[in-house]
Protein backbone atom coordinates (compact mmCIF):
# COMPACT_ATOMS: atom_id res chain seq x y z
CA UNK A 1 0.00 0.00 0.00
CA UNK A 2 2.56 2.24 0.92
CA UNK A 3 4.36 1.65 -2.51
CA UNK A 4 1.19 2.46 -4.54
CA UNK A 5 0.52 5.92 -2.06
CA UNK A 6 4.16 6.82 -3.09
CA UNK A 7 3.76 5.94 -6.94
CA UNK A 8 0.52 7.27 -7.47
CA UNK A 9 1.49 10.65 -5.68
CA UNK A 10 4.43 11.25 -7.90
CA UNK A 11 3.00 10.58 -10.97
CA UNK A 12 -0.28 13.01 -9.73
CA UNK A 13 2.10 15.73 -8.44
CA UNK A 14 3.87 15.55 -11.52
CA UNK A 15 0.94 16.03 -14.06
CA UNK A 16 -0.57 18.88 -11.83
CA UNK A 17 2.22 20.69 -11.77
CA UNK A 18 3.00 19.97 -15.61
CA UNK A 19 -0.44 21.20 -16.37
CA UNK A 20 0.08 24.04 -14.46
CA UNK A 21 3.08 24.81 -16.36
CA UNK A 22 0.89 24.26 -19.81
CA UNK A 23 -1.92 26.44 -18.10
CA UNK A 24 0.33 29.58 -17.61
CA UNK A 25 2.10 29.45 -20.80
CA UNK A 26 -1.46 29.29 -22.95
CA UNK A 27 -2.24 31.85 -20.73
CA UNK A 28 0.94 33.74 -21.83
CA UNK A 29 -0.20 32.59 -25.15
CA UNK A 30 -4.19 33.96 -24.94
CA UNK A 31 -2.47 37.32 -23.72
CA UNK A 32 -0.04 37.60 -26.94
CA UNK A 33 -2.53 36.79 -29.49
CA UNK A 34 -5.20 39.82 -27.68
CA UNK A 35 -2.33 42.12 -27.61
CA UNK A 36 -1.14 41.41 -31.07
CA UNK A 37 -4.84 41.44 -32.59
CA UNK A 38 -6.33 44.67 -30.74
CA UNK A 39 -8.75 42.16 -28.82
CA UNK A 40 -9.62 43.25 -24.94
CA UNK A 41 -12.32 40.32 -24.55
CA UNK A 42 -11.30 38.12 -21.70
CA UNK A 43 -12.40 35.35 -23.51
CA UNK A 44 -10.92 36.39 -26.86
CA UNK A 45 -7.32 36.17 -24.50
CA UNK A 46 -8.45 32.40 -23.48
CA UNK A 47 -8.88 30.65 -26.57
CA UNK A 48 -5.87 29.15 -27.20
CA UNK A 49 -6.48 28.07 -23.59
CA UNK A 50 -9.87 26.82 -24.20
CA UNK A 51 -8.61 24.95 -27.19
CA UNK A 52 -5.88 22.89 -25.64
CA UNK A 53 -7.30 22.14 -22.34
CA UNK A 54 -11.11 20.94 -24.04
CA UNK A 55 -8.42 18.68 -26.92
CA UNK A 56 -6.20 17.09 -23.67
CA UNK A 57 -9.43 15.98 -22.22
CA UNK A 58 -10.74 14.20 -25.04
CA UNK A 59 -7.33 12.58 -25.34
CA UNK A 60 -7.43 11.80 -21.66
CA UNK A 61 -11.13 10.15 -22.34
CA UNK A 62 -9.92 8.08 -25.08
CA UNK A 63 -6.96 6.87 -22.98
CA UNK A 64 -9.02 5.85 -20.02
CA UNK A 65 -11.84 4.15 -22.77
CA UNK A 66 -9.59 1.77 -22.88
CA UNK A 67 -8.95 0.80 -19.30
CA UNK A 68 -11.34 -0.94 -17.14
CA UNK A 69 -11.11 -0.02 -13.07
CA UNK A 70 -7.61 -0.73 -12.96
CA UNK A 71 -5.20 1.19 -10.65
CA UNK A 72 -4.09 3.44 -13.65
CA UNK A 73 -7.71 4.16 -14.90
CA UNK A 74 -8.55 5.98 -11.17
CA UNK A 75 -4.98 7.29 -11.78
CA UNK A 76 -6.31 9.08 -14.20
CA UNK A 77 -9.64 9.79 -13.68
CA UNK A 78 -8.37 11.74 -10.00
CA UNK A 79 -5.54 13.50 -12.31
CA UNK A 80 -8.56 14.65 -14.47
CA UNK A 81 -10.62 15.65 -11.51
CA UNK A 82 -7.35 17.89 -10.46
CA UNK A 83 -6.77 19.72 -14.34
CA UNK A 84 -10.77 20.19 -14.23
CA UNK A 85 -10.45 22.07 -10.17
CA UNK A 86 -7.44 23.56 -11.03
CA UNK A 87 -9.19 25.29 -14.41
CA UNK A 88 -11.99 26.23 -12.36
CA UNK A 89 -10.28 27.71 -10.06
CA UNK A 90 -7.99 29.87 -12.69
CA UNK A 91 -10.27 30.65 -15.88
CA UNK A 92 -11.87 34.12 -15.95
CA UNK A 93 -14.23 33.59 -18.50
CA UNK A 94 -18.06 32.08 -17.85
CA UNK A 95 -18.23 31.33 -21.38
CA UNK A 96 -14.33 29.78 -21.39
CA UNK A 97 -15.82 27.66 -18.12
CA UNK A 98 -19.00 26.10 -19.87
CA UNK A 99 -16.40 24.97 -23.00
CA UNK A 100 -13.99 23.27 -20.92
CA UNK A 101 -16.91 22.00 -18.31
CA UNK A 102 -18.35 19.94 -21.41
CA UNK A 103 -15.48 18.29 -22.76
CA UNK A 104 -14.16 17.89 -19.29
CA UNK A 105 -17.98 15.82 -19.05
CA UNK A 106 -17.14 14.21 -21.95
CA UNK A 107 -14.31 13.03 -20.94
CA UNK A 108 -15.54 10.77 -17.80
CA UNK A 109 -18.77 9.72 -19.56
CA UNK A 110 -18.64 6.31 -20.55
CA UNK A 111 -15.83 5.24 -18.38
CA UNK A 112 -17.56 4.75 -15.22
CA UNK A 113 -16.68 7.79 -13.78
CA UNK A 114 -20.45 9.31 -13.99
CA UNK A 115 -23.64 8.55 -12.69
CA UNK A 116 -26.58 10.68 -12.30
CA UNK A 117 -24.95 11.71 -8.27
CA UNK A 118 -21.24 11.78 -9.55
CA UNK A 119 -22.69 14.16 -12.50
CA UNK A 120 -24.50 16.61 -10.35
CA UNK A 121 -21.48 16.69 -7.91
CA UNK A 122 -19.40 17.20 -11.12
CA UNK A 123 -21.27 20.30 -12.34
CA UNK A 124 -22.39 21.62 -8.79
CA UNK A 125 -18.88 21.67 -7.78
CA UNK A 126 -17.01 22.99 -10.73
CA UNK A 127 -19.53 25.76 -10.51
CA UNK A 128 -18.93 26.53 -6.74
CA UNK A 129 -15.27 26.58 -7.63
CA UNK A 130 -15.70 28.89 -10.61
CA UNK A 131 -18.20 31.52 -8.72
CA UNK A 132 -15.96 31.38 -5.64
CA UNK A 133 -12.84 32.17 -7.66
CA UNK A 134 -15.09 35.18 -9.11
CA UNK A 135 -16.90 36.26 -6.33
CA UNK A 136 -15.17 35.92 -2.85
CA UNK A 137 -14.07 38.72 -1.50
CA UNK A 138 -10.69 37.37 -0.05
CA UNK A 139 -10.21 34.65 -3.24
CA UNK A 140 -6.37 34.90 -4.23
CA UNK A 141 -4.38 31.47 -5.49
CA UNK A 142 -2.19 33.22 -2.61
CA UNK A 143 -4.82 32.13 0.11
CA UNK A 144 -4.80 28.51 0.56
CA UNK A 145 -8.00 28.10 3.15
CA UNK A 146 -9.90 29.23 -0.41
CA UNK A 147 -7.52 27.94 -3.11
CA UNK A 148 -6.32 24.10 -1.83
CA UNK A 149 -9.14 23.54 0.70
CA UNK A 150 -12.54 23.62 -1.25
CA UNK A 151 -10.75 21.37 -3.92
CA UNK A 152 -9.65 18.51 -1.67
CA UNK A 153 -13.17 18.68 0.22
CA UNK A 154 -14.85 17.99 -3.05
CA UNK A 155 -12.36 15.52 -3.75
CA UNK A 156 -13.17 13.69 -0.73
CA UNK A 157 -17.08 14.16 -1.68
CA UNK A 158 -15.66 12.23 -5.42
CA UNK A 159 -14.35 9.59 -3.47
CA UNK A 160 -17.35 8.88 -1.56
CA UNK A 161 -19.27 8.92 -4.27
CA UNK A 162 -16.79 6.66 -6.37
CA UNK A 163 -16.90 4.16 -3.34
CA UNK A 164 -20.69 3.97 -3.21
CA UNK A 165 -20.72 3.35 -6.99
CA UNK A 166 -18.11 1.21 -7.87
CA UNK A 167 -16.08 -0.17 -4.66
CA UNK A 168 -12.18 1.11 -5.53
CA UNK A 169 -10.13 -0.61 -3.13
CA UNK A 170 -9.17 1.07 0.04
CA UNK A 171 -5.40 1.10 -1.02
CA UNK A 172 -6.29 2.56 -4.23
CA UNK A 173 -8.59 5.73 -2.18
CA UNK A 174 -5.73 6.39 -0.10
CA UNK A 175 -3.20 6.27 -2.66
CA UNK A 176 -5.51 8.73 -4.99
CA UNK A 177 -6.77 10.86 -1.89
CA UNK A 178 -3.06 11.60 -0.64
CA UNK A 179 -1.95 12.25 -4.46
CA UNK A 180 -4.68 14.61 -4.52
CA UNK A 181 -3.81 16.46 -1.48
CA UNK A 182 -0.04 16.39 -2.23
CA UNK A 183 -1.05 17.87 -5.84
CA UNK A 184 -3.01 20.89 -4.81
CA UNK A 185 -0.69 21.48 -2.19
CA UNK A 186 2.70 21.65 -4.62
CA UNK A 187 0.11 23.92 -7.05
CA UNK A 188 -0.51 26.10 -3.94
CA UNK A 189 2.88 26.66 -3.47
CA UNK A 190 3.59 27.06 -6.94
CA UNK A 191 1.24 29.72 -7.59
CA UNK A 192 2.37 31.82 -4.60
CA UNK A 193 5.61 31.54 -5.70
CA UNK A 194 5.16 32.35 -9.77
CA UNK A 195 3.12 35.56 -8.14
CA UNK A 196 5.84 36.47 -5.80
CA UNK A 197 7.81 36.26 -8.82
CA UNK A 198 5.51 38.71 -11.04
CA UNK A 199 4.84 40.75 -7.83
CA UNK A 200 9.17 41.44 -8.01
CA UNK A 201 9.24 41.91 -12.02
CA UNK A 202 6.57 44.24 -12.15
CA UNK A 203 8.09 46.28 -9.22
CA UNK A 204 11.56 46.38 -11.18
CA UNK A 205 10.39 46.59 -14.53
CA UNK A 206 8.76 49.73 -15.27
CA UNK A 207 7.83 48.72 -18.82
CA UNK A 208 5.47 46.70 -17.77
CA UNK A 209 3.11 48.76 -17.28
CA UNK A 210 4.30 52.42 -18.60
CA UNK A 211 4.89 53.36 -22.05
CA UNK A 212 8.91 54.34 -22.31
CA UNK A 213 9.13 56.97 -24.37
CA UNK A 214 5.80 59.05 -23.03
CA UNK A 215 5.58 57.91 -19.52
CA UNK A 216 2.12 56.71 -19.51
CA UNK A 217 0.13 53.54 -19.35
CA UNK A 218 1.13 51.25 -21.98
CA UNK A 219 -1.20 48.55 -24.27
CA UNK A 220 -0.90 46.21 -21.55
CA UNK A 221 -2.42 48.38 -18.78
CA UNK A 222 -5.29 49.90 -21.06
CA UNK A 223 -6.05 45.71 -21.85
CA UNK A 224 -6.13 44.82 -18.24
CA UNK A 225 -7.91 48.48 -16.78
CA UNK A 226 -10.24 48.67 -19.64
CA UNK A 227 -11.63 45.17 -19.22
CA UNK A 228 -11.79 45.70 -15.12
CA UNK A 229 -13.79 48.99 -15.94
CA UNK A 230 -16.31 47.07 -18.18
CA UNK A 231 -16.98 44.35 -16.05
CA UNK A 232 -18.26 46.95 -13.44
CA UNK A 233 -20.48 48.79 -16.03
CA UNK A 234 -23.69 49.66 -14.34
CA UNK A 235 -26.56 51.71 -15.13
CA UNK A 236 -25.51 53.93 -12.47
CA UNK A 237 -21.44 53.72 -13.23
CA UNK A 238 -21.34 54.79 -16.77
CA UNK A 239 -17.99 54.01 -18.79
CA UNK A 240 -16.80 55.95 -21.84
CA UNK A 241 -13.58 55.39 -23.82
CA UNK A 242 -11.98 58.15 -26.12
CA UNK A 243 -9.83 57.69 -28.60
CA UNK A 244 -7.31 59.85 -30.22
CA UNK A 245 -4.74 60.15 -33.03
CA UNK A 246 -2.13 63.01 -33.31
CA UNK A 247 -2.74 64.34 -36.91
CA UNK A 248 -0.18 63.97 -39.86
CA UNK A 249 2.31 62.70 -37.51
CA UNK A 250 4.14 60.98 -40.72
CA UNK A 251 4.84 63.98 -41.64
CA UNK A 252 6.18 65.66 -38.26
CA UNK A 253 8.73 62.46 -38.72
CA UNK A 254 9.39 62.83 -42.28
CA UNK A 255 9.71 66.18 -42.56
CA UNK A 256 11.62 67.45 -38.98
CA UNK A 257 12.80 63.91 -37.75
CA UNK A 258 12.38 62.00 -35.05
CA UNK A 259 13.19 63.71 -32.49
CA UNK A 260 10.69 65.98 -33.61
CA UNK A 261 7.98 63.34 -33.30
CA UNK A 262 9.55 61.68 -29.93
CA UNK A 263 8.44 65.69 -28.51
CA UNK A 264 5.15 65.96 -30.28
CA UNK A 265 4.13 62.47 -28.10
CA UNK A 266 5.87 63.43 -25.08
CA UNK A 267 4.74 66.81 -24.63
CA UNK A 268 1.21 65.81 -25.63
CA UNK A 269 0.78 62.64 -23.25
CA UNK A 270 2.26 64.61 -20.26
CA UNK A 271 0.00 67.88 -20.85
CA UNK A 272 -3.17 65.38 -21.35
CA UNK A 273 -2.39 63.16 -18.37
CA UNK A 274 -1.79 66.27 -15.84
CA UNK A 275 -5.44 67.37 -17.27
CA UNK A 276 -7.19 64.06 -16.57
CA UNK A 277 -5.71 63.93 -13.14
CA UNK A 278 -6.87 67.43 -12.59
CA UNK A 279 -10.39 66.48 -13.65
CA UNK A 280 -10.74 62.68 -11.69
CA UNK A 281 -7.71 60.53 -10.51
CA UNK A 282 -9.33 57.18 -12.22
CA UNK A 283 -9.00 59.37 -15.41
CA UNK A 284 -6.09 57.89 -17.26
CA UNK A 285 -3.86 57.91 -21.26
CA UNK A 286 -2.65 54.97 -22.64
CA UNK A 287 -0.64 54.81 -25.44
CA UNK A 288 -2.18 52.02 -27.85
CA UNK A 289 0.10 52.09 -30.79
CA UNK A 290 2.84 54.82 -32.52
CA UNK A 291 1.05 57.98 -32.22
CA UNK A 292 -2.69 56.52 -31.28
CA UNK A 293 -3.91 57.07 -27.51
CA UNK A 294 -6.57 56.02 -25.49
CA UNK A 295 -8.29 57.48 -22.45
CA UNK A 296 -10.86 55.11 -19.64
CA UNK A 297 -13.28 57.30 -18.30
CA UNK A 298 -14.90 55.18 -15.48
CA UNK A 299 -18.35 56.21 -14.18
CA UNK A 300 -18.44 59.24 -16.26
CA UNK A 301 -21.75 59.94 -18.18
CA UNK A 302 -22.30 61.04 -21.79
CA UNK A 303 -22.21 64.56 -21.00
CA UNK A 304 -19.11 64.70 -18.61
CA UNK A 305 -17.34 62.59 -21.30
CA UNK A 306 -18.17 65.31 -23.93
CA UNK A 307 -16.66 67.86 -22.08
CA UNK A 308 -13.30 65.73 -20.92
CA UNK A 309 -12.97 65.43 -25.05
CA UNK A 310 -12.94 69.20 -25.50
CA UNK A 311 -10.99 69.54 -23.23
CA UNK A 312 -8.42 67.34 -23.86
CA UNK A 313 -8.69 68.85 -27.70
CA UNK A 314 -7.96 72.31 -26.92
CA UNK A 315 -4.78 70.99 -24.64
CA UNK A 316 -3.18 69.28 -27.96
CA UNK A 317 -4.27 72.48 -30.19
CA UNK A 318 -2.41 74.44 -27.57
CA UNK A 319 0.78 72.50 -27.47
CA UNK A 320 4.00 73.52 -29.68
CA UNK A 321 6.62 71.37 -30.39
CA UNK A 322 10.28 73.05 -31.61
CA UNK A 323 11.93 71.86 -34.88
CA UNK A 324 14.65 73.14 -37.11
CA UNK A 325 11.90 75.48 -38.78
CA UNK A 326 10.86 77.06 -35.70
CA UNK A 327 7.80 75.76 -33.48
CA UNK A 328 4.98 74.18 -34.90
CA UNK A 329 1.23 73.84 -33.46
CA UNK A 330 -0.50 69.99 -33.42
CA UNK A 331 -3.67 69.04 -33.70
CA UNK A 332 -5.43 65.79 -32.62
CA UNK A 333 -8.48 63.65 -34.18
CA UNK A 334 -10.82 61.89 -31.43
CA UNK A 335 -13.19 59.48 -31.13
CA UNK A 336 -15.89 58.71 -28.42
CA UNK A 337 -17.98 55.96 -27.08
CA UNK A 338 -20.00 54.35 -23.74
CA UNK A 339 -19.91 50.90 -23.10
CA UNK A 340 -24.05 49.63 -23.92
CA UNK A 341 -25.76 46.10 -22.69
CA UNK A 342 -25.99 45.35 -26.04
CA UNK A 343 -21.82 45.20 -26.49
CA UNK A 344 -20.72 41.78 -26.80
CA UNK A 345 -17.46 43.03 -24.91
CA UNK A 346 -14.88 45.04 -24.12
CA UNK A 347 -13.55 44.78 -27.29
CA UNK A 348 -16.82 45.91 -28.97
CA UNK A 349 -16.69 49.17 -27.23
CA UNK A 350 -13.31 49.90 -28.22
CA UNK A 351 -14.06 49.24 -31.64
CA UNK A 352 -16.79 51.52 -31.84
CA UNK A 353 -14.34 54.40 -30.43
CA UNK A 354 -11.92 53.72 -32.54
CA UNK A 355 -14.56 53.99 -35.78
CA UNK A 356 -15.76 57.32 -34.28
CA UNK A 357 -11.75 58.00 -34.83
CA UNK A 358 -11.50 56.88 -37.89
CA UNK A 359 -14.23 58.90 -38.99
CA UNK A 360 -12.95 62.15 -37.87
CA UNK A 361 -9.18 61.87 -39.38
CA UNK A 362 -11.94 61.05 -42.74
CA UNK A 363 -13.51 64.00 -42.17
CA UNK A 364 -10.64 66.20 -42.30
CA UNK A 365 -9.40 65.63 -38.54
CA UNK A 366 -8.75 68.06 -35.63
CA UNK A 367 -12.67 67.36 -34.98
CA UNK A 368 -14.12 64.99 -31.93
CA UNK A 369 -16.74 61.93 -33.19
CA UNK A 370 -19.44 61.09 -30.50
CA UNK A 371 -20.99 57.62 -31.13
CA UNK A 372 -23.78 57.65 -28.66
CA UNK A 373 -26.38 56.53 -31.24
CA UNK A 374 -27.51 52.61 -29.33
CA UNK A 375 -26.75 54.31 -25.45
CA UNK A 376 -29.96 55.97 -25.53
Amino acid sequence: MLVNTVTTTFWTVFAALGFAALFNMLENLGRRYASKTRQLGVFRRELPMVFVISALMLVMRMINASMSHSDMYWLMINIQLIFMIYTDLMLESTWSFLIIKIFGILSIADTGGLNPVTWALFLGSGLAIFLESHYSRNWSPDNPVLFALPPIAIDTLFWLAMYVGYRPSNSTMVANFVGFIAAFTMLFLNSRTQRADQQIVKRLTHEVQFDALTGVRNWSMFQNDFNSAYANVKKDWPLAILTMDLDNFKGINDTFGHLAGNQALTTTASSIERLLQSIDHDYHLYRTGGEEFAIILPHTDADMAQVVAKQCQDVVRTQVISTDAGKRTMTASFGLTQAIVKDRDATTTFKRADQALYTSKREGRDRLTVDFVAVA
